[in-house]
């Protein structure tokens, strides 16, 4: 196990009780919600601090990912636990690579930890895992900075204020845990490419979904027999996303295994009906993710096939702008509720990335039939602030 440095309790006591007078309730007050999605699948979550899937099975207990702490996940197990009646949970599922969302593996010791195997090969060194760590400390603390900015644009007394108050206590607490009490219990069980979890009423089926830039642990979890689908909200968040956030960074993208993932579940007789996200007590209809699939299979195939006709990087981004081949993105329910701002520059980010694949040239792309600086071309796509 590696487990961060402790630090003295008392400043930090000090510290969550100045928050709590400075932010309202505290973050783990708050009354959990149970929304049960079938008889043996539900989700419980709690306002301030997120969701959690939970499978219920003869054989035990399965949960989905692990928040960000020990103490995060505890809450949450007691919870499942009043909950159901039961204290069985046989497996952790680790969906993603990342951190803060499977640093409460330790709250379950009874339990088996499974994830794709490069969760283990990532963090095999305690300087990886403290390296992380320390870039999301940095990225809780600027949101939690983005949020401070915003607060005094809301009224007083407002349920916008009072909704910013409670993000903004959630980044300020992630920041914390992460930074003085994370402790990393990896994964016993692994896999490469697919993964059956025999639970006697019930199998889980986990495949690899692909490569997402640095995420390269993701796991999709398919229930057959309750034609139910489980992703992580890092591969595509309906509400906030076109498709896998295109970050300002290059990463590889295994855009053909995440269309071929997506028609697995969403399209054919082993279609399922309903996804759920890891980290969301949302759940989507396969329409609603149909759309977005939509979306990524005609984007990757219409970069890839101007490209083979011989179009410029500048031709292929006019032609699918969304004046002209991609005007269809303005009828989405996630362009209609996030606005211009926020869609049209994840559009021409994802062009950007998907027209990068395969041009690594010792850090440089050809492009125009000249090497250039693949840094200097990353440079121009901006990540949006906010959450």
């Amino acid at each position: 196990m590696l487990t961060n440095k402790q630090i003295k309790p008392a400043p930090i006591i000090i510290f969550m009780i100045a928050v709590f007078l400075l932010y309202g309730e505290n973050l783990y007050s708050q009354v959990f919600q149970v929304k049960e999605v079938s008889n043996k699948v539900s989700v419980i979550s709690n306002p301030n601090l997120g969701s959690q899937v939970v499978v219920q099975t003869e054989k035990g207990m399965v949960v989905f990912d692990s928040f960000w702490s020990g103490k995060t996940a505890r809450v949450f197990k007691n919870e499942i636990e009043k909950t159901f009646g039961r204290k069985d949970f046989s497996y952790v599922v680790n969906m993603v690579d990342r951190l803060d969302m499977i640093g409460g593996n330790v709250a379950y010791p009874e339990a088996a930890i499974v994830g794709h195997e490069y969760i283990l090969a990532k963090y095999s060194t305690e300087k990886y895992v403290r390296e992380e760590i320390n870039k999301l400390i940095e990225m809780w603390r600027g949101k939690e900075g983005y949020s401070r900015d915003r607060l005094p644009k809301y009224k007083k007394g407002s349920e916008e204020e009072m909704e910013e108050k409670k993000w903004l206590s959630k980044c300020i607490t992630m920041a914390d845990e992460l930074e003085n009490s994370f402790s990393l219990v990896l994964p016993q069980i692994s896999y490469n490419d697919k993964l059956t979890l025999n639970l006697g009423n019930t199998e889980i089926d986990l495949f690899w979904f692909g490569n997402i830039g640095d995420n390269k642990g993701l796991t999709m979890a398919v229930i057959g027999e309750e034609k139910l689908a489980i992703l992580s909200k890092i591969v595509v968040f309906p509400d906030g996303h076109l498709a896998p956030f295109p970050h300002p960074y290059y990463g590889d993208l295994d855009v053909p295994r995440w269309i071929a993932m997506l028609e697995k579940i969403l399209e054919g007789e082993n279609a399922v009906n309903n996804i759920i996200l890891s980290d969301s007590s949302q759940v989507y209809s396969r329409e609603r993710m149909k759309i977005h699939l939509k979306y990524i299979r005609k984007l990757w195939n219409s970069v890839k096939n101007k490209e083979e006709a011989g179009k410029t990087f500048e031709e292929i981004q006019d032609q699918l702008s969304l004046e002209k081949d991609f005007a269809f993105v303005k009828d989405m329910p996630v362009y209609k509720t996030e606005g211009d701002d926020w869609i049209r520059p994840q559009h021409e980010a994802h062009i950007k990335h998907f027209y990068l694949q395969d041009k690594i040239l010792d850090s440089e792309i050809i492009k125009n039939g000249r090497p250039v600086s693949l840094q200097a071309l990353l440079d121009k796509i901006k990540k949006p602030e906010g959450k």
